[in-house]
């Protein structure tokens, strides 16, 4: 089926998953600074106490690995 698949499209399949998975890990690590980024600027503007940045945090990286396993899976 691999073979067919490049055959018909001329491009080899696991350098497209690997070129796929690339392009979603780019999207899922530039999602998750910016998070980040706004948590820490509710931070310094007194929007979030050092309890709700911490959550924050934690609650974005369970749900950034948990996307990371998806992709790589």
């Amino acid at each position: 089926m691999a073979a067919a698949f490049e055959v018909g499209s001329g491009v080899n399949p696991s350098a497209l998953k690997v070129t796929i998975q690339l392009i979603a890990m780019g999207v899922i690590l530039f999602v998750f600074a910016w998070v980040i980024t706004q948590v820490f600027a509710a931070y310094q503007a007194n929007r979030a106490t050092a309890s709700d940045v911490v959550g924050s945090f934690v609650k974005a990286t369970v749900i950034f690995c948990l996307l990371a396993t998806v992709v790589f899976w």
